[in-house]
């Protein structure tokens, strides 16, 4: 009788497993060719699989990881703002940061809607369209550096959401290279 007792609980953590991150078999050589061109490889691996949509993701296609990619540069892009906004209000020399983070993130958004109806990159600018709204977190660590101020925190996550970047932007290229017949 005790055994029975103890099925639900056995039950619970059976299901809490399986949806756990660490029973997603993500395939590994997806993610490490979405980090590729990363300047830090295995941190840009290690990021992708802390994320658990990421990692589920990683178990479908180069498209799908790449979208997914690209939502978590959004997410993190608007809580970027959203810190920036905030360091605005107690200093006003975050005013062209923030109006920067809050252009890639609608810029990022605008980026997602096409390469989601066009099922991955399809013109031969998509990347570069991807990268430029990318460019403002230099242009904000510039204007920051030239005004004296030092903000690990917005340096740090500048640099998460430049490696998913490339991690997004390596796995999307490689799935429009090989649609063309080209890999």
């Amino acid at each position: 009788m005790a055994s029975l007792h103890k099925l639900p609980v056995l039950i619970i953590l059976s299901i809490l497993y399986f949806f756990s991150p660490q029973s997603i078999n993500a395939d590994e050589d997806l993610l490490k060719l979405a980090c590729a061109s990363s300047d830090a490889v295995q941190l840009c691996t290690d990021l992708l699989k802390n994320d658990k949509e990421i990692t589920a993701a990683a178990t479908t296609n180069e498209v799908d990881l790449g979208l997914t990619i690209m939502k978590s540069i959004i997410a993190k892009t608007k809580v970027t703002h959203d810190y920036i906004l905030k360091k605005k209000s107690e200093n006003p020399v975050f005013d062209v940061c923030e109006k920067e983070w809050l252009d890639m993130v609608s810029g990022f958004e605008r980026i997602l809607e096409v390469t989601t109806k066009n099922k991955g990159y399809k013109e031969d600018t998509d990347d570069y369209d991807f990268h430029n709204v990318g460019e403002a977190i230099g242009s904000c660590e510039r204007d920051l550096e030239n005004k004296k101020i030092v903000d690990p925190e917005i340096k740090e996550k500048g640099d998460i959401v430049g490696k998913l970047m490339a991690a997004a932007n390596g796995v999307l290229t490689h799935q429009k290279l090989k649609k063309e017949g080209q890999i």
